[in-house]
């Protein structure tokens, strides 16, 4: 089987989803879609939904490799946090294809929990790594980020929850910019 094939089924069925919805694609329109035969699709997936939980777990893989890049990248732990935060903290800022993807999904909240929960403890494993390693070469105080790790897992899911209220693209953005900097600010020595 081809890794290839099957992602770009993955990926064809991603957009089916967002711009027709999960009951209006039918299988056929991922097969036209994709410029493959029904058989094909039946040689990596048994139906529709096997295709939409391999397309939630691949938004939700792809969302925690971006992090994961932050938090192994070259640079001050001060700023890799920083770009951390606003990375997690902007996932549903900019409409992208996950955060469409999830507005259409919202109505099914235990497949989109499940994705979120998943990303959300991978995403506190690096955080801590982040907070250790500034922890210990002496710029943040434990006694705060130790604090912060007790809540920021919370923050994040109120966050999360309110990313499609009524407030603007540029109201969110300028709460992201002072939260980070509030946190940043906070655990430094």
């Amino acid at each position: 089987m081809s890794v290839n094939t099957r992602q770009k089924l993955i990926e064809v069925a991603r957009q089916l989803f967002v711009n027709k919805g999960v009951a209006h694609t039918t299988m056929n329109d991922i097969a036209s879609a994709s410029a493959r035969g029904r058989r094909t699709i039946y040689t990596y997936f048994r139906n529709k939904k096997e295709i939409y939980n391999a397309v939630l777990e691949d938004e939700s893989d792809k969302m925690v490799e971006d992090l994961r890049a932050v938090v192994t990248g070259e640079g001050p732990v001060q700023e890799r946090l920083r770009a951390f935060l606003r990375m997690r903290l902007e996932r549903y800022v900019a409409p992208t294809a996950s955060s469409k993807l999830l507005e259409r999904f919202k109505l099914e909240t235990r497949r989109v929990e499940r994705i979120n929960s998943r990303v959300r403890q991978k995403e506190g494993a690096m955080m801590s790594q982040l907070l250790t390693e500034g922890c210990q070469k002496g710029v943040f105080s434990a006694e705060r980020c130790q604090l912060l790790n007790g809540f920021f897992p919370l923050t994040l899911t109120v966050i999360d929850s309110q990313a499609f209220s009524g407030s603007t693209a540029e109201e969110r953005a300028k709460a992201i910019s002072q939260f980070i900097e509030f946190i940043l600010t906070d655990i430094s020595l």
